[in-house]
């Protein structure tokens, strides 16, 4: 395995970690398809359901 191709996995790698993470950290959801953001909606911008709802509330 080259080292171009050895980097762009870990660089994938490091991505999805770093989605992840954020994700874990949101402060809304949407109860119908899970989805996590950072910023209130009325609507999820995911599947357009009208159920986003704090996770601070939540717990």
């Amino acid at each position: 395995m080259g080292l171009f191709s050895r980097l762009g996995r870990q660089v994938e790698q490091f991505k999805r970690s770093a989605k992840e993470a954020a994700e874990e950290e949101a402060e809304y959801r949407c109860r119908t398809c899970d989805a996590r953001f950072h910023a209130d909606h009325d609507l999820c911008p995911e599947c357009g359901a009208d159920a986003v709802v704090s996770t601070i509330s939540d717990e």
